[in-house]
């Protein structure tokens, strides 16, 4: 009977454990390698006051993090012109279908700001058409009208 040689076991296991690698990972598997999952995002937009039209300053925008929870983490301010902007990293794995990200906008200045507008929270969806391949990122530009809260 022959002899089967270290050398022919050790094929056998780099063989399994490569084909292991390829079926057992998820769609960020490439080759039996793993491949950066992250991309960049940018939710960007200016908050007007729905009546008048005009950008409002100062007011607070908070991204939800954790879309599981309710959770939310970034926190930013409109500027002068009323202009917010998100930038940060998520993970597209599985490849992007949708990501939904909520945001909260809030009025923390009353009447500095022309009124006290009232607090509304809504979901930015990005999709496979968001991506720009020039900026290599997801952009969504979101525009936000507040309502001037009612004073009875």
């Amino acid at each position: 009977m022959k002899k089967l040689s270290i050398k022919f076991f050790d094929k056998i296991i780099v063989w399994l454990l490569g084909l292991g690698g390829i079926f057992i990972g998820d769609s960020c598997v490439e080759y039996g390698t793993r491949i950066n999952c992250f991309r960049d995002f940018e939710i960007k937009g200016v908050v007007t006051d729905k009546v008048n039209d005009r950008p409002i300053q100062n007011i607070r925008v908070i991204r939800q993090i954790d879309t599981s929870s309710s959770n939310y983490g970034d926190t930013l301010y409109t500027n002068s012109e009323g202009k917010y902007s998100f930038k940060f990293e998520w993970s597209t794995c599985p490849d992007l279908e949708t990501a939904t990200f909520p945001l909260k906008i809030e009025d923390i200045d009353g009447e500095e700001n022309g009124g006290y507008f009232n607090t509304k929270e809504i979901d930015v969806t990005f999709t496979r058409a968001d991506w720009k391949k020039k900026e290599e990122k997801y952009e969504i530009t979101q525009n936000i009208e507040l309502d001037l809260e009612k004073k009875e």
